[in-house]
């Protein structure tokens, strides 16, 4: 989740399946990376910052863990390039 505005909820794709040739529009999120544990995610995967949508809150069960600080300053910078802001 990357933000809540009222009852809608702006995400970022996520998926599993880790392709050999990457985007710099993705951010990997590494298993073996010391803060992996607080993801709340199985196994290596990838976030698609051109992947974004828009749900409604009461869509989300439960939340699975967070993003560490670091992680989720190169997500945003991600976004800003994917966007095409600054």
């Amino acid at each position: 989740m990357l933000t809540t505005k009222g009852d809608d909820v702006i995400i970022l794709g996520i998926f599993s399946k880790v392709p050999d040739e990457f985007r710099d529009s993705w951010i990997k999120i590494d298993e073996i990376n010391a803060d992996f544990h607080l993801t709340g995610l199985k196994k290596t995967s990838i976030i698609k910052t051109e992947k974004i949508t828009v749900i409604h809150k009461s869509l989300i069960r439960k939340e699975l863990g967070s993003l560490p600080s670091a992680l989720m300053q190169r997500v945003k910078e991600a976004l800003l390039k994917t966007l095409e802001i600054g």
